[in-house]
């Protein structure tokens, strides 16, 4: 197994670095705080675990256990995690933004000035496509990553404004209650959880699974069942959180996927805990898409890439 877990990422540093030349780079002292302050911290970032381990996916699927180009991977994952994670930090402050008060507790951030967020979250949106430029890889596949990135920022605006204008057309005293949206009798007659606000982080998830697997071009099959399992499973953890009083199952799910080791780890096949309808639907849809890659995969021990994927849908939902 590639060990990725000792390589560090600090979008941070490249807001503080940032030049008059550069995106962002006049943007006064207060917003470059409030945009390095939306950026995750990588090892509670579960976009960028998602991103890290479908790269993982993908390279060992073109070359095997062999780790003779690891330095090369490193190389190639650490611009495009990053990436990831300032692309994470614009949907957070966005979706701040678009839901106020109302915005999904794991993915807002507080209260801000809204000329502020605005000005932050460009800045954040316009450094995830610098960050592309700085990956080690032919321009046929960074031009590949630049379109991924604009397929993702345009469903996410999509979303925004979808989101905005239903808001707009309910009084506040009309609005559904979140408990109500994630209630299995409301969910029960439909595929999908009616709760927008889990579209924009489902999107970021695929987008980063995308971004991660094709860095190390991987086929065309391993990026459609990386993307697939992203969104199922952003989808089933963010309407897990919403539903219940866990203490974040992204952040455990990220743990899982980063290192194998995680005492987190440790789990029963006893039945799922807390799990909605609407949440067993997403797990099942993340776990076909794990079918799909089994066959190809190098290994599926409990620490391969596969392995820890396949644990990421059982751990989050368990409580030891």
């Amino acid at each position: 197994m590639i060990d990725v877990t000792e390589h560090d990422f600090h979008p941070s540093r490249r807001i503080a670095r940032a030049t008059p030349d550069s995106p962002g780079g006049e943007l006064a002292a207060r917003i470059r705080t409030l945009a390095a302050e939306s950026v995750p911290a990588r090892d509670r970032s579960l976009p960028a675990a998602l991103c890290t381990v479908a790269a993982e996916v993908g390279f060992e699927d073109a070359n095997g256990t062999d780790s003779a180009n690891a330095t090369a991977f490193a190389d190639v994952l650490e611009p495009v995690v990053t990436t990831v994670t300032l692309l994470e930090g614009y949907v957070s402050l966005r979706l701040t933004l678009v839901d106020d008060a109302e915005a999904l507790a794991d993915w807002s951030m507080p209260t801000v000035d809204r000329d502020d967020a605005i000005l932050a979250s460009d800045f954040l949106h316009a450094s995830a496509y610098a960050t592309v430029a700085e990956t080690p890889v032919s321009d046929r596949r960074r031009l590949e990553l630049y379109r991924l990135l604009l397929e993702g920022s345009t469903t996410l605006t999509r979303q925004y404004l979808a989101r905005s204008d239903a808001d707009e057309l309910v009084a506040p005293n009309e609005r559904v209650d979140t408990a109500e949206r994630t209630d299995p009798a409301v969910c029960a007659d439909t595929d999908e959880t009616v709760d927008g606000r889990f579209e924009a982080p489902a999107t970021l998830a695929e987008t980063a699974a995308a971004i991660g697997s094709t860095a190390v071009d991987a086929s065309a099959e391993t990026r459609t069942a990386l993307r697939q399992y992203s969104h199922a499973m952003m989808t089933a953890l963010a309407t897990q959180s919403s539903a219940t009083s866990d203490d974040d199952p992204q952040a455990s799910a990220a743990r899982v996927l980063f290192d194998p080791t995680c005492q987190h780890a440790v789990v029963t096949d006893a039945e799922l805990a807390y799990a909605t309808p609407a949440v067993e639907r997403s797990l099942e849809r993340a776990r076909t898409a794990l079918e799909a890659l089994a066959d190809d995969a190098a290994g599926t021990d409990v620490s391969s890439p596969l392995g820890r994927l396949e644990r990421a849908t059982r751990v989050p939902f368990h409580r030891e």
